[in-house]
């Protein structure tokens, strides 16, 4: 018959906190339990601290939580771990630096993001004639944003060294579909023949980069996608 413990889920969740994330050391923590100090370790990195999961999916869930009220300056691997319930040493095993677990969590993010325009994408109806197919593309664009809360870390200003920073990967793939759609646009003479159409389609991107930051700031999601429909409004006709 298997042993009962004695520690509650809220008991070993407790140890875990003092061990990892306040001011005493787990070897002090373990003996004011009397236990072995790998045993806060196996608590720490263990379901029954926490929700089950892969540790490095759970490290990057909680590296994006913690980015919703932090700036990147102010998260630390340890405090990432904390937040997961897992003892530093698994999260420094997946991610050795910060800079890896911050590109592992835009990374996640923009695949999400991705897939789920993919996904509306394939359920829109789409028009006939570029510029309005570039409508279409930016409202389903906006609306997969806003039904993801983890993108926020692709739109808002975090604070991320220039030299760390990984988001920028996901604008550019952002501004060449929008000048592909320009193109087109161009081609059948929707748009003005002098458009510079890389440099419309950076600023279009910029635009829906400040309405995004603003939703994820408090702004009202729905305001936001009305916005979204004229966007496109902005690049001179013929």
């Amino acid at each position: 018959m298997a042993r009962v413990s004695r520690f509650t889920l809220a008991d070993r969740q407790d140890a875990v906190a003092r061990a990892f994330g306040g001011s005493e050391s787990p070897a002090d923590v373990a003996s004011s339990l009397g236990i072995h100090t790998t045993t806060l370790y196996r608590w720490a990195g263990s379901s029954a601290t926490d929700e089950p999961g892969p540790a490095a999916a759970r490290l990057i869930e909680a590296t994006q939580e913690l980015l919703r009220d932090s700036d990147y300056a102010d998260i630390t691997i340890e405090s990432v771990a904390l937040r997961c319930g897992l003892a530093p040493r698994t999260a420094f095993h997946h991610f050795p630096t910060k800079r890896e677990l911050f590109q592992a969590a835009v990374d996640d993010a923009a695949t999400v993001l991705i897939g789920r325009i993919h996904e509306k994408s394939a359920a829109a109806t789409w028009p006939g004639t570029p510029l309005e197919q570039l409508q279409t593309f930016l409202r389903i664009a906006a609306a997969s944003i806003y039904d993801t809360p983890r993108t926020h870390v692709l739109f808002r200003n975090l604070g991320v060294p220039r030299s760390e920073g990984s988001a920028e990967r996901w604008h550019d793939s952002f501004v060449d579909a929008i000048a592909q759609l320009l193109r087109s646009a161009l081609e059948v003479g929707q748009i003005h023949s002098d458009t510079d159409v890389f440099a419309a389609a950076h600023l279009l991107t910029g635009a829906m980069r400040g309405i995004h930051s603003a939703v994820f700031e408090g702004v009202d999601a729905d305001i936001a996608l009305d916005l979204v429909e004229r966007v496109h409004l902005l690049i001179p006709p013929r």
